[in-house]
């Protein structure tokens, strides 16, 4: 775990964080569909699951949030499309819905400790009351995640890429995958499918009706706006 003072560090130095942006594409038509903002930079920034955990265990997580918010909003919009932005619930509540909401940005709601579902349910409202998206990040084998998921009705849920990596192997995890996309569809909650590294991976994504994906097939994080690679047409 790391030390506090360094999680400190990182606060009250939010320059030090780098914002890089991962395309997700509309795996119908091929189309960039938005961009999803990923925290980056030198020493512990190198490693943000590693930052994120440890700053949970501080109870540093909803200053580190907030940070880190700060930082990817500071660098704008993309010229089309969405901006994604991961967001714990302890950062959530304690971020001002009505000065950041926007139609264009999609709340992220990571694994990093939920707090009381009621208080979360309130938050989200005043998000999507001005404006912004919801999404639950990382729905794979873990029921934690999804579970959240069916509490809160969000508009996106995100596909871990536990359920995504080999899905186009006879021996995969996809009959899950196919149970998770169920639950989405009773949701009535758009997917989106992390983690797309191969053609074939793509193919069975489309044809389970999966409507966005991303992952280093459509295109690398990049330190500024970059239009995605759309293997195999749309």
């Amino acid at each position: 775990m790391l030390k506090k003072s360094d999680i400190e560090a990182v606060i009250k130095n939010p320059g030090r964080i780098r914002i890089y942006y991962q395309p997700v594409v509309n795996l119908t038509s091929g189309r960039l569909w938005g961009y999803e903002a990923l925290v980056r930079g030198e020493g512990i920034l190198a490693k943000p699951g590693r930052l994120f955990k440890s700053a949970a265990a501080w109870g540093l997580l909803g200053e580190l949030d907030t940070a880190c918010f700060w930082a990817v909003l500071a660098g704008g919009y993309p010229p089309e499309g969405y901006l994604s932005v991961n967001v714990t619930a302890a950062g959530l509540v304690d971020i001002d819905a009505g000065a950041y909401a926007n139609p264009r940005l999609v709340i992220e709601l990571t694994e990093y400790g939920y707090r009381d579902i009621q208080q979360l349910t309130g938050a989200l409202s005043a998000w999507r009351g001005n404006g912004a998206r919801i999404a639950i990040d990382d729905v794979g084998p873990d029921i934690g995640q999804l579970r959240a998921a069916l509490h809160l009705r969000p508009d996106f849920v995100k596909i871990d890429r536990s359920l995504v990596r080999g899905c186009d192997c006879p021996v995969s995890n996809r009959q899950l995958l196919a149970q998770v996309l169920e639950v989405c569809c009773y949701l009535e909650a758009a997917v989106i499918a992390e983690g797309i590294e191969k053609p074939g991976e793509l193919e069975v994504l489309r044809d389970l009706g999966v409507k966005y994906g991303q992952g280093y097939l459509l295109g690398r994080p990049q330190p500024g706006w970059k239009k995605a690679v759309m293997a195999g047409g749309g």
